[in-house]
């Protein structure tokens, strides 16, 4: 916590640090055990993967069918977007050091946007590959024995697309959340091509599989796009509006209960799955070093229990002092509650 002299004797009317409401931790999600447990579920996927893959080939060498090798190349990069997770998982839990004080989570953005980029080759080829096929059609074989195997192939790579997604979300990990809506997509691709070789079997149009092909490309580039653009934000350190609520509801709190008088340049961050906040907060000049300190801390703490995992600082200014802070920022001076804008 940065703290600046702000005045001494005489306990002020504003700003009285009060207890903690009976029953409140700050304590905050334990890193070390999410990292453990998203470890073990990229693992899981890792392995899953391989053996999706390798099946998904076997169908496509027993029906012949372009639709269902694009749903196995799909499978590929699903499997080295698991090996990629399972290495940032590793990498972003390291703790910082002299030259990462901010630590490693970083790599998880970065992860997430090599995944997206690995999916847009790959709907690249499969698209062109589709087109190809569509123009010379091939002879379809198998196609009972290959669709009672896609499907079950859909339902097990439903289920690991909600696992690993739920635990992205329970674990605070942005590359296990990524995997996870890449599985979704993989499983929303092998029904089209279901769909596809149904079609197909039916009514034999041997270019409908093509058709397929190319609707599962088309998923598999948005899919590509949103992750490359979820990277980006990440990256660029844009501001989670859910965060922002979250962080200016606590102060607008406690400039409502008196303790603070507002504040200003609220700024946070996310790395990986941690949070970074600084702020100021105005609060009276007469108090005490240790009344600042406490009120500060107690904020923090709330912030950080609000957030997560997360690492709160807040630096004090003397109320007194706003005049001289109008000049920078004329809002400085204002309740945040009093405010018509946000300069979070």
């Amino acid at each position: 916590m940065q703290t600046q002299r702000i005045g001494g004797g005489g306990r002020c009317a504003l700003g009285v640090v009060v207890p903690a409401p009976a029953g409140y931790s700050a304590a905050m999600s334990d890193p070390a055990s999410n990292t453990k447990q998203a470890m073990r579920v990229a693992r899981i996927a890792l392995i899953a993967g391989l053996a999706i893959t390798a099946i998904k080939f076997g169908i496509f060498f027993l029906t012949n069918s372009i639709a269902v090798l694009s749903d196995a190349l799909e499978s590929i990069i699903n499997v080295v977007a698991a090996g990629i997770m399972l290495y940032s998982i590793w990498y972003g839990s390291r703790p910082v050091d002299r030259d990462h004080p901010y630590g490693h989570g970083k790599i998880e953005f970065m992860a997430v946007g090599l995944e997206g980029w690995l999916i847009l080759v790959a709907g690249v080829l499969i698209g062109f590959e589709a087109v190809r096929r569509l123009i010379s059609p091939a002879e379809l074989q198998q196609l009972g024995l290959g669709l009672w195997l896609l499907g079950g192939m859909a339902v097990l790579n439903g289920a690991l697309a909600v696992y690993v997604w739920r635990a992205g979300i329970r674990y605070r990990n942005q590359v296990l959340v990524a995997d996870g809506k890449h599985l979704m997509t993989d499983v929303a691709s092998t029904i089209g091509v279901f769909v596809g070789l149904l079609l197909v079997h039916y009514t034999g149009h041997q270019q409908l599989d093509s058709v397929a092909a190319i609707l599962v490309a088309a998923a598999i580039l948005f899919t590509s796009w949103r992750l490359l653009w979820q990277s980006f934000h990440g990256l660029m350190d844009r501001a989670s509006p859910h965060d922002t609520q979250t962080i200016t509801s606590i102060l607008d709190e406690e400039i409502a209960q008196g303790h603070i008088a507002g504040y200003h340049k609220v700024r946070h961050r996310l790395s990986g799955g941690f949070h970074w906040v600084d702020m100021h907060l105005h609060v009276d000049g007469d108090m005490t070093i240790h009344q600042g300190h406490d009120l500060a801390s107690r904020i923090e703490q709330r912030i950080q229990h609000a957030l997560g995992q997360a690492n709160a600082t807040a630096h004090l200014e003397p109320i007194e002092d706003q005049a001289n802070l109008t000049e920078d920022d004329p809002a400085a001076t204002l309740p945040r509650s009093d405010r018509s804008g946000d300069d979070a």
